[in-house]
């Protein structure tokens, strides 16, 4: 698209250099720019794109935008964005087509549940024939062309990079994860949602929203956006939602909603449940563990549904369905006990994964939990992590997840008040091992058989963050070499 043709009617001033340049891609990543793109220089907390201006015009690139005035040399189109990254999502979204206006678009928002819901949603549509994309915390798929995710929601450059993908891939629906952060920064500026989907609300990002009222107020921005919501009668966050939008559609287990679970049935193996639903009743047979998965997969066929596919033509699918990686993911080498890997990182996450690990667990059989808290995020949440965990578990094993630029034993000094100093002063219940691959090792050489491992917070992260360096490790991995040790 020619530069001045792109530019015309969006918040763009100070448009210089040639107008006829001809774009063929735009990213506010300066790795990302070849022939023919169009960098976007944007002042960050750690860096000014416009450092890089150089460097991607050395590599082909023949537009720049910035927030603010740059130097950019003679020949190479230029303008400033009036609203930064909102009118960077718009010029975006023009570039790549609308492509939101081509596809049936399901985000979802939530504290947690975002990526087991898209993640399904994905799966039943696919394995019913459907196309369906993803823009996920793990993964980006269109088509049927898959690749690893590097944050929850993309920059809105790549957000509708995607989605041009999977209109062109012959995708029918996309779903994507879309978060706080997201919403406030203008990742997903300018989309139409068909469907927007509320989880639930507990505390988290607190470092980044203040308190859970704004936090609240960037999930509810969603909605905004959307066409019709599906939102989560058993979450009080959500019953406020409910009552602020008359026409918004409901899911649920406990309260009475439009798409509900009835005569819920919780084993080993996996969960039964009657659907009931305004397009009828049937019966579910789910190859996924635990209460939660329940309202992860209600929400997933209510979105399918309120996104206009026939639910008949889904259900079929369900007893294909995996899940996402790292979500109550079981590690099995015939060892005698049991080992779960869930990426449960809040308060709320983690009283969940326990509850469903006393679910789980034989009878006699203790309950170990390994758990960390992330650096440079939400302090105050450590202790109430801490606490989660003492109110649940048998044995806790108590180490790092991500310090980032965090000294890992003041995380743990952080966390530790929320654990009772009796049960922090018992050897046989709390260990503390900044070293996590050790404290992996450790908790599966203290499990017995009948006892249930569970290993919080990584779940399917390929790497630990340590002085802002990103280590190679993954928790699977960990009991993987630990167990081929003990059990060859």
């Amino acid at each position: 698209m020619k530069f001045g043709d792109w530019i015309q009617g969006l918040e763009i001033t100070n448009g210089r250099g040639p107008q006829e340049a001809d774009v063929v891609d735009v990213s506010s990543d300066s790795r990302e720019i070849g022939p023919g793109g169009c960098f976007v220089a944007l002042k960050g907390e750690k860096h000014d794109g416009a450092k890089f201006i150089l460097d991607v015009i050395a590599r082909g690139a023949v537009a720049v935008l910035s927030d603010g005035e740059a130097p950019v040399p003679a020949g190479i189109a230029f303008g400033v964005l009036a609203d930064g990254r909102n009118t960077m999502a718009l010029a975006a979204r023009r570039l790549h087509g609308a492509p939101d206006e081509r596809l049936a678009l399901i985000g979802v928002t939530g504290t947690n549940g975002k990526t087991t819901v898209t993640t399904l949603i994905r799966q039943l549509l696919r394995g019913s024939g459907i196309g369906c994309g993803l823009v996920g915390t793990v993964l980006n798929a269109a088509g049927d062309l898959e690749e690893e995710a590097a944050r929850t929601t993309p920059e809105s450059p790549a957000f509708y990079r995607w989605l041009r993908r999977s209109v062109e891939a012959g995708d029918r629906a996309v779903a994507a994860e879309v978060s706080s952060h997201a919403l406030c920064l203008g990742r997903v500026a300018g989309a139409r949602f068909k469907v927007g989907v509320f989880t639930n609300l507990t505390q988290d990002h607190l470092d980044f929203h203040g308190d859970m009222e704004r936090y609240f107020a960037a999930k509810r921005g969603l909605f905004e956006r959307s066409e019709r919501s599906l939102i989560n009668a058993d979450d009080a966050y959500g019953r406020r939602l409910l009552d602020g939008d008359p026409a918004a559609r409901s899911f649920a287990v406990d309260f009475p909603a439009d798409y509900q679970a009835k005569a819920v049935e919780l084993g080993t193996l996996g969960t039964r449940f009657e659907l009931h639903s305004p397009h009828g009743i049937w019966p579910i047979a789910s190859p996924l563990l635990g209460r939660f998965n329940v309202h992860n997969l209600v929400a997933a066929l209510g979105a399918i549904a309120e996104a206009g596919f026939a639910l008949a033509a889904v259900l079929p699918a369900i007893p294909a369905l995996t899940g996402a990686p790292g979500r109550l993911e079981r590690v099995d080498r015939g060892q005698p006990f049991g080992v779960v890997i869930d990426y449960a990182h809040t308060p709320d996450a983690l009283e969940k994964i326990l509850a469903e690990g006393r679910r789980l667990l034989q009878p006699g059989g203790r309950l170990h939990v390994l758990f960390g808290c992330g650096g440079e995020r939400d302090r105050t949440k450590r202790p109430l992590m801490a606490a989660a965990v003492a109110s649940g578990a048998d044995v806790i094993w108590h180490s790092s997840d991500n310090p980032r630029g965090e000294d890992i034993e003041g995380i743990l000094d952080d966390a530790s008040p929320g654990i009772p100093a009796a049960v922090r002063a018992d050897p046989a219940r709390y260990h503390r091992e900044a070293d996590r691959a050790k404290a992996v090792a450790a908790a599966l050489a203290d499990c017995r058989p009948g006892d249930l491992l569970i290993l919080a917070g990584k779940g399917h992260e390929p790497y630990q963050e340590i002085a802002g360096v990103k280590h190679p490790y993954s928790d699977r991995g960990a009991v993987e070499a630990a167990l081929h040790e003990r059990f060859p």
